[in-house]
């Protein structure tokens, strides 16, 4: 039997899969309506969707980009 914790991290992946599909759709042309049918979610919940992905990646893409410091 899976723990309250596997299941909330089963959750956690299915919907970052998922917010990344809706972002990528978006991306190649989808309308916020189209995929708020698709995905059974309000359009206003698929342009936050949206936001908060294109926010991490370009946070995660600075962090990428930014300079190793030097330990001591």
């Amino acid at each position: 039997m899976a723990s309250k914790f596997d299941a909330r991290m089963m959750s956690m992946a299915w919907k970052g899969a998922r917010n990344a599909e809706i972002e990528k759709l978006h991306s190649e042309g989808a309308s916020y309506a189209a995929l708020a049918r698709q995905f059974e979610l309000s359009p206003s919940r698929v342009q936050q969707i949206i936001a908060n992905t294109r926010r991490m990646r370009k946070k995660l893409q600075a962090r990428l980009d930014a300079p190793l410091r030097h330990a001591t």
